[in-house]
């Protein structure tokens, strides 16, 4: 009897937080942000910060981690240019080098020169990243996570309502790498 409770209260926790956790959407469809990880070299990748939105988005945080074994990481560069967001009135990412962890973040000024995302599929944000020291990377890998100051994963609509979208990570493999 006492197992059966204990074990009750466990399944009942472990669905809650999964429910606090889900992704949210009251527009339609849950969004999808996609990391398309690209190895460059043996030490350097591209990732490439991509949405799928069905509603317009005002802004963007997004917090990533990224790790290569026992091999140091750094962040060489993050870009905006040249993709769905290079217009948003402000643009923004914070490098966390010892935790491995970049936060991008974006705001459309939602004015007629600059106004919300548009619904559609595309690049928002680049992250060049490289392995650093003699240490041999390993397997390169990401995923989101919750930043040091707690910005999560989260999308706002034109109207702010938070949008937690779906993630899908993307290795491509060197075959399918366009030059």
């Amino acid at each position: 009897m006492k197992h059966t409770f204990l074990f009750g209260l466990l399944t009942a926790l472990f669905f809650m937080a999964a429910i606090g956790t889900a992704q949210t959407d009251p527009y339609g469809k849950i969004d999808t942000l996609s990391l398309v990880v690209k190895q460059l070299s043996e030490t350097s990748w591209l990732v490439s910060t991509q949405i799928w939105n069905d509603e317009e988005i005002s802004a963007f945080d997004i917090s990533v981690k990224y790790t290569a074994g026992i091999a140091r990481l750094i962040v060489d560069s993050a870009s905006f240019g040249d993709t769905r967001a290079s217009y948003f009135a402000w643009k923004s990412h914070q490098v966390d080098t010892t935790g491995q962890a970049i936060n991008l973040g974006g705001l459309a000024s939602m004015g007629p020169d600059k106004p919300p995302l548009a619904p559609g599929s595309g690049e928002i944000g680049r992250l060049y990243i490289s392995a650093v020291g003699d240490k041999k990377p390993g397997p390169f890998a990401v995923d989101t996570t919750i930043f040091k100051n707690k910005n999560k994963l989260m999308l706002v609509s034109k109207d702010a309502n938070t949008i937690v979208p779906a993630v899908k990570i993307i290795t491509l493999k060197p075959d399918e790498i366009k030059k």
